[in-house]
């Protein structure tokens, strides 16, 4: 009797949504206590620097302060540049985020927040190594 109350994964395949329920569970959730303003502020400026093409998406040595970067030691200069490619990879998350209109989503506001912060400990022990 047990096994007649069971269903398959397979049994809710067959449920059609409606183009607007579909529309509204794609959308990401949002935080309607809003953004914190510290967070605003780094994503306004990350995307002001990429719509005028100070930061190029593919190449991790435009987020680099090369008359910071230049005095450093050589072993200083390669974590720089690992953390550069890291960096870069979670900004074009950011991105992709931005262009499909999700400004204030939980989701990017973490990327945000947790990129202010990893920028903020990176600089906090070897100076002002890049531009964001």
């Amino acid at each position: 009797m047990a096994d007649d109350k069971k269903k398959n994964v397979t049994d809710y395949m067959s449920v059609e949504l409606s183009p607007k329920d579909q529309e509204d569970l794609n959308k990401p959730l949002k935080d309607d206590s809003g953004v914190d303003p510290k967070d605003m502020e780094f994503l306004r400026m990350l995307i002001e620097k990429i719509e005028k093409k100070e930061i190029d998406l593919l190449v991790p040595g435009t987020l680099i302060n090369h008359p910071v970067y230049d005095g450093l030691a050589e072993e200083a200069r390669g974590k720089a540049d690992v953390d550069a490619y890291k960096m870069l990879a979670t900004i074009r998350d950011i991105f992709k985020l931005w262009q499909a209109g999700d400004k204030e989503s939980y989701q990017i506001q973490y990327m945000v927040n947790k990129m202010r912060i990893y920028k903020e400990q990176l600089e906090g022990t070897d100076g002002d190594i890049y531009i964001i």
